[in-house]
């Protein structure tokens, strides 16, 4: 899988993904209000810091392993 799809599909649609339905979860338990667009973007933020991070780290434990 190259960079940009496992960006895109671990990244933002896992871990975005996943950040997106916690927050409106947390949020209609608590009772709270919340702006869907900007937790959107938060969430699209995320994704992308999670998809890097985790190319970064599985890419150095690949190549270690390989030698």
């Amino acid at each position: 899988m190259g960079k940009v799809k496992y960006l895109i599909v671990i990244g933002i649609l896992t871990g975005g993904g996943a950040f997106f339905g916690l927050s409106v979860l947390l949020a209609y338990t608590l009772g709270a209000d919340m702006d869907l667009f900007q937790t959107f973007l938060s969430a699209l933020s995320f994704g992308v810091v999670y998809g890097y991070l985790s190319w970064k780290f599985t890419k150095r434990r690949y190549e270690k392993k390989r030698g």
